[in-house]
Formats: structure tokens, sequence, C-alpha cells
């Protein structure tokens, strides 16, 4: 199969799904949204194949589970409307950062990077922490507090994963990738803010661009980096 094809596939599917989630169009939603993620594990994998390193294949499972992230909390508003499908999603999602955050621990050179050689640039990241989740505790319910701060903590774990490989990689690639991650940080930001805080403006619209844009950028800076770094 074509891999720019793949990546014409991810920006079409996207575009209609954009639109089905601001018409709330719930038969598109339901067609679109698990082909998302489906198209651009499918690129990854095909760019990347023969896969032989730890960083490039906990990366590929990232996009793999967030497929399954995708569908069951597209099943939260749309379809069956259970709240069950929130917990399951959390939980493919969550699967889904620890992949991230362990493939990008990964890559050459990762145990000398820029965190663990000073650790105090993590703090921004730990207050981001406590303020998103200390703004919104009130408004969780209490069977979902702790799940909910497990997940904030594997997300922002990523992201600090993510910052470690700053010097390691080009800076077109490494940008491109804590773009992404951010990203990611912001779609489940405004996820947890519109469920327990107060309603976000266009919510379903912000909260997919964010998500698929950070998607992306992951998806194409981990390959980029890893042929870059001459493995597969």
């Amino acid at each position: 199969m074509n891999r720019q094809l793949l990546l014409g596939l991810f920006a079409l599917i996207s575009l209609i799904n954009l639109y089905a989630e601001a018409s709330q169009t719930e038969w598109l939603i339901l067609a679109s949204k698990p082909l998302l993620l489906t198209c651009l594990s499918l690129w990854f994998y095909l760019d990347r194949r023969p896969i032989h390193n730890s960083f490039v294949r906990f990366v590929l499972l990232g996009l793999i589970f967030s497929i399954g992230g995708d569908t069951l909390l597209m099943l939260v508003e749309n379809g069956p409307r259970m709240e069950l499908f929130f917990l399951l999603g959390l939980g493919s999602f969550l699967i889904a950062q620890v992949c991230y955050a362990y493939g990008f621990t990964r890559y050459p050179g990762a145990s000398g990077g820029d965190i663990r050689q000073r650790p105090l640039r993590a703090l921004p990241f730990l207050l981001y922490l406590l303020g998103i989740v200390g703004s919104l505790w009130d408004g969780i319910p209490e069977g979902m507090k702790l799940p909910v701060a497990v997940y904030a903590a594997a997300i922002v774990t990523m992201a600090v994963a993510a910052f470690n490989l700053r010097g390691l990689m080009s800076r077109e690639h490494f940008l491109g990738l804590m773009a992404g991650v951010l990203l990611f940080v912001l779609s489940d930001s405004l996820i947890a803010i519109n469920k327990f805080g107060n309603p976000v403006p266009y919510a379903r619209l912000l909260i997919m661009a964010t998500y698929l844009a950070g998607q992306l950028l992951i998806a194409y800076n981990a390959a980029r980096a890893s042929a870059a770094a001459g493995h597969s």
C-alpha cells in the first residue's frame, strides 16, 4: 500500500470527522473516527518496517492503542452513550501514553537526556499536573478521581519523556515531536475541563482538531527522527 496515500486518507478522514463533530452528524462520526489512527498507524508501520528497535515499536503501539481509545470514547456521546466507555477509553489511552513514554526513553542517548541531566526542568510539567487535577478535583465523581489522576500523571510523564529528548534529535524533529505531545496534552485537558469543569465552546471540534494534529506530529517526527538515527 502506498504510504503517501495513507497520509492523504488520514487528512481526508480527519476533515470529514471534524465536519461530523462540528455538525454532530452521528453516523459520520461513527464511520470516520475508528479509521483515523488506523490510517496513521499503518503509515507509520509501513514507513518504519522492518521494526527492530524499541523506540519505533512502542510509538507504533501507542498509535494502535489510540485506535481503541478513539473508538471507546466515541461511544460515550454516540451510539450506546454509556459512561462505562469513558473509563474503557481512558484505559486504552492510558496504555497508549505509557507506550509513548517508554518508547521515548528508548531513543538513542535518552538515558543521558536533558531531563535526566537537569531534573528541575521537569518542574513546569509537574506544576501543570497539579494545577489541572487540582482545579477539576471537586467536579470529578468519586469513582473516577483515581483513574483520572493516574491518566493525567501518565500523559504528563509522556511529555516529560519527550522533553528529555531535547538535543538528542535534530531541532526540527524535536520541536515537531514536542509540539505533537503538547497538542495531545491540550486535547486531553480540554476533555477533562469540558467534562468535569466548565463547558468549553466548540469543545468537540477543538478536542479533535488538537488531538489529530498532535498524533500526526508525534507519528511523523518519530518516524523521521528514527530514520535520521539510522534505525527502523
